[in-house]
This record gives structure tokens, sequence and C-alpha cells, in this order.
């Protein structure tokens, strides 16, 4: 019997279940993508070795949704920059689709982005995705023709906030390299 899927921040302990996940469904649900720009992906950018570094230096934030023992879907989240929380990646294996699941993971990004003091959450969605999106309460914000690895992109957002100076200067990659 399956029980209810549960949706929390990754542990480092679960980061060789979540990549595992996260490679197959980048491998299977994102048919936009060519072969090799998947393997790439993968290997070079989104590989194992840099999940790590991105999780111990706080640079990005993984929600798991787990059925059982097993990551049935995540949201990747970059470090807020500029007041915006950006979900990189989201990925549900085919057959928990349709179920909530999706829905749940921007759900709990929302609630951590404005945890975070947030005035925007935003994230590039593969065309076939648009209805989901929308569904989910996003905004449809425009179209990237021909974007990253030669796909079609719609771009979706959310105002969940008010922009401050303080929040918009706090978070970054550069200001730490600056200290």
């Amino acid at each position: 019997m399956n029980s209810k899927p549960s949706i929390h921040l990754l542990q480092k302990n679960e980061l060789d279940d979540f990549f595992s996940s996260f490679s197959h469904i980048l491998t299977t649900e994102f048919t936009q993508y060519q072969k090799n720009i998947v393997r790439y992906l993968l290997d070079k950018i989104y590989s194992l070795d840099n999940y790590k570094y991105w999780l111990e230096n706080n640079l990005k934030t993984i929600l798991v949704a787990r059925e059982n023992d097993t990551i049935i879907g995540f949201a990747v989240i970059d470090e807020p920059y500029g007041g915006v929380s950006l979900c990189r990646w989201l990925g549900v294996t085919k057959s928990h689709q349709n179920r909530g699941i999706g829905t749940a993971l921007i759900r709990q990004w929302l609630e951590l982005a404005t945890s975070q003091c947030c005035h925007k959450a935003e994230l590039a969605a593969v065309t076939s995705a648009k209805h989901f999106y929308e569904k989910a309460g996003l905004e449809l914000e425009g179209l990237r023709k021909l974007s990253y690895f030669g796909i079609d992109q719609y771009v979706f957002g959310k105002i969940i906030g008010s922009p401050t100076n303080e929040i918009m200067t706090k978070y970054g990659l550069l200001q730490k390299r600056a200290r």
C-alpha cells in the first residue's frame, strides 16, 4: 500500500537517491532536450559532484517528494538573488504525475521563498508544461525562443511580497566572495 507522498528539504544522506531520481526524470521526462544535451547536463553542469558542492555551500536548496522510500519528485532552487527565488528544475516521475505532487512542490517552494522574504518566484519551463504552471497559480510572463540548449521556454513568475533593499542585497554568491 502506498503512503501519501511527503515533501521535505533534501538531507545530505539522500543526495545519491536524489541524483538517481534527477537523472532518470531528466532523461525520461525532459524529452525536448536532445540526448547528448541531457548527457552533458548530467555529466558537466548538474553532476553529483556539483550538487554536493552546491549543497555544502548553501548555493541551492532541493525539495524532494518521497513516497515510501523512493524520491518521486523534486524542485531544485537557486539561492535567492536580488529578492527573487528561481526554481531551476521541477520534475516528477511519469507514474506520479497528475496526482498533485508537482503542485505541492511549487507550494512548498513558494513558502520557502516567502520565508526568505523574496518578493518574487520565477522559473523557466518547457513549452509542454504551460498549462500545468498556469493551473499551479504561476503567471506566464513570456516566451524565450530557442533559449538554453536550443529549446523554447516559457517564463513564469509570481509576486509574493514587496521588494526591499535589505533583502535584495542580502543573498548572493558575489556577496559571499567579497567578504
